[in-house]
């Protein structure tokens, strides 16, 4: 048979600089330089990102990455803590539940993510802009995601680091802010004393006491309002002895729908809108004395926002 020559074409890689004429060539972004120092060496951007097939040969995705995975284990262990702490008697709101069971579920794809020997940059970003989308469900105004870079491999780079990364750190850091928290009260010298070191609290929030005691609940709600004073911790002392005015109290119909239902609590609302209640933002403290007997009194204090 006749016999042909056949041409073969082989791949000869080199580096060249992107300021050449590249028209007849096929490139891929290798690096950024940024000068070249004293010596002749060359600086380069370690904040770029070449064209790669795998996460872990680009130091900066590889440490996000482990970023990442610690951030959600850290907000996961906060967010469980607060929902499972004692003084917080159980209250959490729904979307507190919601939020944690997104973190538990993002923590272990990305826990399995990090032993992949190889995971392309792309499968990286759906799963960042994945936990971005849903992460900003709590942490955004408007329960809607931002506008992120959009994949591109040749350029990596503006891809994770533009939008990407900066984003999901923040939403990361936003602290979901319970719409109940529990103010302990502790006994000292016949009078509970709650101190509040978060001044927002008694300027922004509605102070609500819940009262139980062994007694008819009709005859809780009409004596604690006439057999309690509350105050500054500073004042306490003139509004029992000298009957100054405290801080009035008055009965909720129904517990807040902030606090879950626990029968035989009776709720008062703390008036905020008087003297006194300055005397307390400025002490940072709240003081109540109990006059009479109350059997098995049990008492909680809340402050509810929004």
């Amino acid at each position: 048979g006749d016999e042909q020559p056949v041409g073969l074409g082989q791949l000869i890689p080199r580096i060249v600089s992107g300021a050449d004429d590249l028209s007849a060539m096929v490139t891929l972004p290798l690096c950024r330089i940024l000068n070249k120092n004293a010596t002749g060496a060359l600086v380069l951007d370690n904040t770029f990102i070449p064209t790669i097939q795998a996460v872990r040969v680009s130091g900066l995705l590889g440490a996000f990455s482990g970023e990442v995975q610690g951030l959600l284990a850290t907000r996961a262990a906060d967010l469980a803590g607060r929902i499972g702490s004692p003084e917080q008697s159980g209250i959490a709101d729904v979307a507190e539940f919601m939020m944690l069971q997104m973190l538990n579920r993002h923590q272990m794809q990305f826990t399995h993510r990090s032993q992949l020997h190889t995971l392309h940059p792309e499968a990286f970003y759906q799963d960042l802009v994945g936990l971005l989308g849903e992460l900003m469900t709590f942490t955004e105004g408007n329960r809607l995601p931002c506008t992120v870079e959009p994949y591109n491999h040749r350029d990596l780079t503006a891809t994770f680091t533009r939008t990407v990364i900066p984003e999901l750190r923040r939403a990361l850091n936003t602290v979901l802010v319970p719409r109940a928290q529990n103010l302990p009260l502790f006994f000292s010298e016949g009078t509970w004393i709650a101190t509040i070191s978060d001044p927002t609290l008694l300027q922004s929030c509605k102070l609500v006491l819940a009262v139980r005691a062994r007694m008819p609940y009709d005859q809780v709600q009409r004596q604690f309002i006439q057999q309690s004073k509350v105050a500054a911790t500073d004042k306490i002392r003139s509004v029992v002895s000298v009957q100054v005015p405290g801080i009035p109290l008055h009965t909720l119909t129904a517990a807040p729908r902030q606090l879950p239902w626990h029968e035989g609590y009776v709720y008062f609302e703390l008036e905020k809108g008087t003297p006194a209640w300055q005397d307390v933002i400025k002490a940072g403290a709240l003081a109540l004395h109990i006059s009479g007997t109350f059997p098995d009194l049990n008492l909680q204090l809340w402050a509810i926002r929004g």
